[in-house]
């Protein structure tokens, strides 16, 4: 019992300071990845740097940083002997030279290391002002760039245990427009089909005691149980996880690649930090929030470059959904006024408020399309034997001409016909006298035109009818015909 005793006691000891010596040598492995960390963010937001933007000789400084780093850590360039990928695009009448850089850590399973893992994160910003303000983008994108070149780092240390091969990109141009992003899915080496994960890191530096955020769970089967595992999860970090993207008036550089049905990531700490202005500096930013998110990344990625089981769920946001995909659908309000047109005499009486909602649908032929919809609409409009007011059906049928570009927003004008069915409807107090007075059936040109930020649509659409509301046989021998402008605001799925 003594000897027991004795040898459990040595026990005890021998545990506890294995403990203390994991514990010691963690603590001293976050405080290097945060020295790390800090040392990328100074470096890419720092005055020398002047904003980083896209095209200038500072964003190429920048990028000549980045390649340094993954040189350094190992990481394999992409391409043949080069991490460089250049292309051009014409801004403000003018072609201007990008580059964005790729790497890659390859797997080791003979079959899934030809499959993707994609981590991008733009290093690009706005720049500086007229007056020589410099908008440094600490938060907005030098914490991203930052932590994606130290989730290579984690990621080349345990590149034996991977099976999906990761590739690492650091975008150009995305404060320009996604120009980056999309040009990389457009012409990748690897088929969209290859590429089964795209994660953005995009604005990860103001955890401080927030969310580490995970948009876009629901592209992926079981993607919230994945991301939130409290196995993966370091102690001290807070993670959440949303199904999809909804925000219409930002973008990142998941969009090209959701637009290509890929499912994606965008991970962030919210927009809490002062965006777009110079107060973006680097001694604001959370390091000790961003070495545990970029802990959690590579326990993300590397759990899901070994899941066999990994499968997309092939949704995707509504906002990703290109209107230039040949097939739209949508619902429809619509809000305004209808007038009556007396066509035999210089008289128009009083207009009044009309509603309506529906169902549109569209097929797209690139810039051209052909909407058909289907609408209830409720008008009222002052006629002088008392309020007018009549319950519709009402089918459109327009030719539309759209913005050409596959983006989120843009513009659209329309213009065809349509055809309206009266089910019903008063004049004053009495019920519309369809025997003697009106027609129920109508007919006439719809014309308009919408702007849209996906997935919402706001424009206005008017009506003028080709055919008479009043019967020839009418008492007061009044020829009427109906006419009516609408605000309207459209969902599309």
């Amino acid at each position: 019992m003594p000897l027991i005793t004795i040898e459990s006691g040595c026990l005890t000891k021998k545990t506890t300071f294995l403990l203390l010596l994991l514990a010691t040598l963690s603590a001293n492995g976050q405080t290097v990845l945060k020295e790390r960390l800090e040392q990328h963010v100074y470096t890419l937001a720092s005055d020398s740097l002047r904003g980083r933007e896209a095209g200038t000789e500072y964003g190429r400084m920048a990028a000549e940083y980045i390649v340094n780093q993954w040189e350094e850590i190992g990481i394999e360039p992409y391409f043949d002997h080069s991490y460089f990928q250049p292309f051009s695009a014409r801004l403000f009448r003018k072609n201007t030279d990008y580059q964005n850089i790729v790497g890659v850590i390859r797997g080791n399973d003979a079959m899934l290391k030809n499959e993707y893992i994609l981590v991008g994160a733009h290093y690009d910003h706005i720049g500086f002002s007229s007056k020589n303000e410099i908008f440094h983008g600490a938060d907005d994108n030098a914490s991203g760039v930052a932590a994606l070149t130290e989730l290579g780092r984690a990621l080349k240390q345990v590149q034996s245990n991977l099976k999906r091969s990761v590739i690492l990109v650091a975008f150009d141009a995305e404060e320009a427009g996604l120009l980056g992003s999309t040009f990389y899915i457009n012409h990748s080496e690897a088929s969209n089909d290859d590429i089964k994960l795209m994660l953005s890191l995009d604005m990860v530096g103001w955890y401080k005691g927030g969310k580490a955020k995970y948009i876009g769970s629901g592209t992926i089967k079981g993607g919230s149980a994945m991301i939130l595992n409290p196995k993966i999860v370091p102690s001290g970090l807070n993670v959440a996880a949303k199904k999809f993207e909804t925000g219409v008036f930002w973008a990142t550089d998941t969009q090209p690649f959701a637009q290509k049905k890929i499912p994606t990531l965008w991970v962030n700490t919210g927009l809490k930090s002062p965006l777009h202005t110079p107060k973006d500096e680097a001694h604001l930013i959370d390091y000790d929030g961003m070495a545990l998110i970029t802990e959690h990344l590579k326990n993300v990625v590397e759990n899901v470059s070994r899941d066999t089981d990994y499968q997309p769920s092939g949704k995707i946001s509504p906002i990703h959904k290109s209107r230039q995909q040949r097939f739209t659908y949508g619902v429809s309000a619509n809000f305004g006024s209808r007038e009556l047109h007396y066509t035999t005499k210089a008289h128009r009486d009083t207009s009044s408020f009309s509603f309506g909602a529906g169902f549109m649908s569209q097929v797209n032929f690139g810039f051209v399309a052909v909407r058909p919809e289907l609408l209830y609409d409720r008008s009222s409009a002052k006629h002088h034997a008392g309020t007018l007011t009549t319950n519709n059906l009402t089918v459109p049928l327009s030719l539309v001409l759209q913005t050409p570009k596959n983006l989120f927003w843009g513009l659209d004008l329309f213009f065809g016909g349509y055809y309206s069915y009266c089910i019903g409807g008063k004049l004053g107090s009495e019920k519309i006298d369809f025997q003697n007075t009106f027609n129920r059936s109508e007919s006439g040109l719809t014309y308009g035109g919408s702007a849209y930020i996906m997935p919402f649509k706001i424009g206005f659409t008017g009506r003028t009818a080709l055919t008479d509301f009043t019967k020839s046989t009418a008492a007061d021998h009044a020829t009427i015909r109906n006419r009516t402008m609408y605000c309207t605001l459209t969902y599309l799925f």
